[in-house]
């Protein structure tokens, strides 16, 4: 446990190191990093060498992933390379070679994640000349991004891919971060692709009457969604071609209960192990898990803010994966994460844009 904790430290140190901006230590990360350590100190302490039991078996699964790398090696085999989660285990099995704790390695990677996370987003706000307040960093840095970098997973690499291809300021990167995306998360770069042409498609033939406008083509992105789906699994894995249900109360229920966080109320408890009253308590401490989609879509209707077009494009592609996964029982606020993060940006931006508009009228 004395080396765990000194491992943690260590590593609290070295995010300490990223938290300097402009010779002065940035306050967010500067909390960030002394909460990460505390957290994952904690959850060590309390779970013991069983820690990779606490909240999900994924952790356990990457932990698995990583000696099949050790064990099997290097292969050029594309599904090996997306199948083994290459780009996550690779700088974890670096760490551990010297010496690092192979699960507290992985939060070490998600933590720097969230950290380099922040700093797109925030860089991106600055660019506006908005000065980044704490409450901002809530809607795109908050609790849930917070509890998910004490975790050994790989939401928050997957995250900052989904950021950078938005508000990365090096085209050539951004280009990068979507590669990145497809060794991660292929369905999820299938999305990011999807609504890129179509937002192409709309630079030349712009929206009118946007509330109105975006009725059907929520409705098309989702259906493209479930359709890409089945064609998926028949391409992919050989299955048989299965029609996606797409046209009725449970699918429609579940995206609107996406749009407001609450897709557990979508799923019984085969699915969900806590019950409602726990999760919907859990969702006042998580409060980014709803507020992120809520004031999204309220800015998104405002066609006179700034970023418009991006708003449209990134809910186009949320769209499109929510017609994915709602073929599936794999649909959570964790399923959703990627989006939050630049939903959250283009709710500030939207927010403080209006209440200038506000103001000067």
């Amino acid at each position: 446990m004395l080396l765990f904790v000194f491992q943690a430290v260590l590593l609290g140190f070295v995010l300490m190191l990223f938290a300097r901006r402009s010779g002065r230590y940035d306050l967010y990360l500067s909390l960030f990093a002394a909460v990460w350590v505390l957290a994952v100190i904690v959850i060590r302490f309390i779970y013991g060498v069983d820690h990779a039991s606490f909240y999900s078996s994924d952790q356990g699964t990457q932990i698995e992933l990583l000696s099949h790398f050790v064990d099997e090696g290097v292969s050029l085999s594309l599904d090996r390379i997306i199948g083994g989660r290459y780009i996550v285990v690779t700088p974890v099995w670096l760490l551990n070679i010297f010496g690092f704790e192979v699960l507290l390695a992985f939060k070490f990677f998600q933590a720097l994640s969230l950290l380099f996370t922040y700093k797109v987003c925030s860089d991106f706000i600055r660019c506006q000349e908005i000065q980044i307040k704490l409450w901002h960093a809530i809607l795109f840095s908050g609790p849930l991004f917070i509890f998910l970098s004490a975790l050994g997973l790989r939401d928050l690499q997957i995250v900052l891919c989904v950021s950078y291809f938005y508000l990365g300021q090096v085209p050539i990167l951004r280009f990068v971060a979507l590669g990145a995306s497809a060794l991660l998360r292929p369905h999820l770069t299938v999305a990011l692709i999807f609504a890129w042409l179509v937002g192409q498609w709309l630079k030349r033939h712009p929206l009118k009457r946007t509330p109105i406008a975006l009725i059907p083509i929520t409705v098309a992105a989702f259906v493209a969604g479930g359709f890409g789906f089945a064609l998926g699994g028949f391409f992919k894995y050989q299955n048989s071609y299965v029609s996606p249900s797409l046209f009725t109360q449970e699918a429609w229920w579940r995206f609107f209960a996406n749009l407001l966080g609450l897709q557990f109320l979508t799923f019984g408890r085969d699915v969900v192990s806590l019950t409602v009253t726990q999760l919907l308590v859990l969702r006042l401490f998580f409060v980014d898990t709803f507020m992120i989609p809520f004031l999204f879509i309220f800015t998104l209707l405002n066609n006179k803010l700034a970023y418009s077009a991006m708003r449209i494009e990134v809910f186009i592609s949320f769209v499109f994966f929510l017609g994915l996964v709602s073929q599936t029982n794999f649909n959570s606020s964790r399923q959703n994460l990627p989006f939050l993060s630049i939903m959250g940006v283009l709710a500030v931006l939207g927010i403080l844009q209006s209440r200038k508009l506000g103001a000067e009228n």
